[in-house]
């Protein structure tokens, strides 16, 4: 009789304790494996209505266009860069492409599928055209961060697009689908806001005035709007509508949130002769909105950006509710890790399996721009340099990757971002 009870076949293997095996599987690959074993678990449904899986471990997207999984071996994927593509930034689980005509597009590397965005290009044209530093022969170094409110190849969606542009002074923002998309640039003086376009902010932040340069540190979209973090660790707010960008242009454009702190610097000189950077970032994380500071010690005598080593991080929560609104310190990221990186930044759940993502940490890697002359002249260098894992509960700085992995990775002179494969 207890043998009449058992499962006949793998087939018939729980849905709950499938799901508890895909639990303890952090790389994506592992979960493939698995999935083809039989029809059943290739569905997996069960499973994940079960359990709240995970997403599967991070790869690293390097500059030529190759992917690796965190084990150094290199993923099968479309070509990334290919002829007519002069580079690319990683954007979540897809690749922000940037064409030598200036054009630009979305492609997911795994199905090779492409959107292009024509308007976007548009945008980023005409805030070159209208600035007195940048031209259109600065379009190879125009782009520093992209960020999208939803994945366009995955749905019926039209979410938006959003980059930095010209070291932060300027933001182009664009409908995925739509032919509509605006630029804004950070030097515009801002004037009182109307009560019509308030977006129900309070009197103290509708009447906010601020001028001269505020230079964006970072970009997010949380809760259908994008916020922007400046060099002060200010915040700043706009409410978007995907195919009425334009309308857009009519508004004072980015609402006032959180003050400029003018005692937050980007180079602190302290005694002894000892300097810290301090980089900042932002980032939605389980519904909330987080600021992150990296800071950085920098040696005496050494050029900021050479040789910088990641000492510590801090992290705050944005409290939008007084007016003004504050960051709030804190101690925990509540069961989740924070992948950190200039280009291409993520918020994920926590693994429970020892060799998945840990709790309560901020797995960093080593500035894109540091030292990016290295790179293109030839010039021996560590892409994994100043790359590790910190754990926010004790303050320690372990390494992002075991010796060999690291070993392989090094020897391939060209920085790293992180790329976010989704779990289909």
């Amino acid at each position: 009789m207890a043998a009449a009870a058992m499962p006949s076949s793998w087939e018939e293997l729980p849905g709950d304790l499938l799901g508890l095996v895909l639990q303890n599987l952090p790389s994506l690959a592992d979960r493939v494996r698995l999935r083809a074993v039989c029809r059943p678990w290739r569905a997996g449904g069960s499973a994940r209505r079960h359990l709240r899986l995970p997403p599967p471990l991070p790869w690293l997207a390097l500059r030529d266009g190759g992917l690796v999984d965190l084990h150094g071996a290199p993923v099968r994927c479309a070509p990334i860069v290919r002829e007519g593509v002069f580079g690319y930034l990683a954007v979540d689980n897809l690749a922000f492409l940037m064409h030598d005509d200036g054009a630009c597009s979305l492609m997911n590397p795994l199905s090779g599928m492409t959107l292009h965005l024509p308007k976007l290009a548009s945008a980023v044209g005409r805030a070159l055209d209208e600035s007195a530093f940048y031209d259109q022969s600065h379009i190879r170094s125009t782009y520093v961060k992209v960020i999208l409110s939803a994945s366009p190849l995955d749905s019926a969606l039209d979410p938006l697009v959003a980059t930095i542009i010209m070291e932060g002074n300027s933001i182009a923002i664009s409908s995925c689908k739509k032919p509509d998309a605006i630029s804004i640039s950070m030097r515009r003086k801002r004037t009182l806001v109307s009560a019509k376009f308030s977006f129900s902010m309070s009197p103290e932040q509708r009447s906010e005035r601020f001028h001269g340069s505020q230079r964006i540190c970072d970009i997010a979209f949380f809760h259908g709007k994008l916020y922007a973090l400046t060099r002060h660790e200010g915040l700043r707010v706009i409410e978007l509508d995907a195919g009425h960008l334009s309308e857009t242009k009519s508004l004072p454009g980015f609402l006032q949130c959180i003050p400029d702190d003018p005692e937050q610097q980007e180079v602190y000189n302290c005694e002894y002769n000892q300097r810290y950077l301090v980089l900042r970032y932002i980032a939605e994380s389980d519904g909330k909105l987080l600021m992150v500071r990296r800071w950085m010690s920098v040696p005496p005598d050494a050029q900021v950006g050479n040789e910088d080593r990641t000492v510590r991080f801090e992290v705050f929560q944005a409290d939008l509710a007084p007016a003004p609104g504050r960051w709030m310190k804190v101690d925990s990221l509540g069961g989740r890790a924070i992948f950190l990186d200039t280009t291409c930044s993520k918020s994920v759940l926590a693994s429970k399996d020892a060799d998945g993502v840990q709790a309560d940490s901020i797995y960093f890697m080593h500035r894109v721009f540091d030292s990016s002359s290295k790179e293109f002249f030839g010039v021996r260098m560590d892409p994994l340099a100043d790359s590790g894992v910190y754990n926010m509960r004790d303050g320690t700085i372990t390494a992002l990757l075991p010796e060999a992995v690291m070993s392989k990775l090094q020897s391939k002179p060209q920085f790293l971002t992180w790329f976010f494969p989704t779990d289909a």
